[in-house]
């Protein structure tokens, strides 16, 4: 069992014998507005729809997904969660060779691992831990496929589109999966994204989750996209039938049309995060990366295990040190609500005696 992840309140807690109500979490990256009104309540009428199986070409929750993304309604892989949906593409086209930067989200070395796949890594520089043009060098004819996550999980950082598509361009023999999934928190996410270049590229997967931004992780709900039909068809051939249950699919088919609801979010994560930026610059004890999302990393500069001494104050942050190329002085806190972020600061004031 895997739990190199944020959001394990409920283990934290057993283990720590804390109430979980007197807890607050900053190691899972989910939208601090909290789940939609409107979506939790059709969420419950759909409880009267679970006495028989969903539909199993999950029609409404494909044409949803078509019109937010504005892309072929043929051209969509579902799974529970983003997670199915990255071990569903490797599973389905079983990849002997990948190329994973590093850090990155874990999933992906763990679903290679699971077809025992070969991983070859690309340290990132750790003075900015950016994608830059040894990444490309590192690209070859023996790679069956590569993993980018833009903006990159836990660095924050974004990639261009045009660099993506330099990786596109050099990867003819190698099959692209780039995770999207924090880009519906960017304002201006079309700048970054390559939805649109799916048509144009047969080795491109794009990869999405619903649950963080519409704060809905409990009920897992992720999407593919791809133009390459060979693809959906391999896919496809190893997902299993009714992966997402009726409650998920109609959270996800409202939550797509809450247009209100993503712009206060995204105004409201913008503001929040200048704020709690800002705060932990005050501290000499961190070096804090700007990042571009709902979550922010940084390094500590002091022997002190941050994690272990914020759940002393009911905090719980995201420890980096299982991702590949970084250390135990590293963490991730997600960006809450203003009176959240002010406990945590008040809580690092406390821990380094300021």
């Amino acid at each position: 069992m895997n739990l190199g992840h944020g959001g394990n309140v409920e283990e934290i807690c057993r283990r720590y014998n804390i109430c979980e109500k007197d807890i607050i979490d900053f190691s899972a990256n989910i939208n601090p507005l909290g789940i939609s009104k409107k979506v939790k309540e059709e969420m419950i009428k759909s409880l009267d729809r679970i006495e028989r199986y969903p539909d199993i070409t999950y029609h409404d929750l494909r044409m949803g997904i078509s019109q937010y993304e504005g892309i072929d309604y043929n051209n969509i892989l579902l799974g529970n969660g983003a997670a199915e949906v990255i071990f569903n593409v490797i599973r389905g086209l079983k990849p002997k060779k990948v190329l994973l930067p590093a850090p990155t989200f874990s999933e992906y070395e763990d679903g290679i691992r699971a077809i025992n796949g070969e991983i070859v890594y690309y340290k990132l520089n750790r003075e900015n831990f950016k994608l830059d043009d040894g990444f490309l060098e590192a690209i070859d004819k023996s790679m069956d496929m590569l993993f980018i996550c833009n903006p990159n999980n836990p660095t924050g950082q974004l990639v261009s589109k045009e660099f993506l598509i330099k990786v596109l361009n050099k990867s003819s023999n190698t099959n692209v999966v780039i995770d999207e999934s924090f880009l519906d928190f960017i304002e201006d996410k079309s700048r970054y994204s390559l939805i649109d270049m799916c048509k144009d590229y047969e080795n491109l997967i794009i990869v999405k989750s619903l649950t963080k931004f519409f704060s809905f992780p409990g009920i897992r709900v992720g999407y593919g996209i791809t133009g390459n039909a060979e693809f959906i068809r391999k896919i496809n051939k190893v997902s299993v039938p009714w992966s997402i249950n009726t409650v998920a699919s109609t959270g996800a088919i409202v939550a797509l049309k809450e247009r209100e609801y993503q712009k206060n979010s995204i105004d409201f994560i913008k503001n929040e995060k200048v704020f709690l930026y800002n705060e932990l610059c005050t501290f000499k004890e961190l070096e804090v990366f700007e990042g571009a999302v709902n979550f922010i990393f940084f390094k500590t500069r002091t022997d002190i295990n941050l994690k272990e001494e914020l759940i002393k104050y009911g905090i719980i942050i995201r420890s980096c040190s299982n991702y590949i190329g970084l250390g135990s002085d590293y963490y991730r806190v997600a960006v809450r609500t203003r009176e959240q972020n002010e406990k945590l600061i008040y809580a690092l004031r406390k821990v380094f005696n300021k």
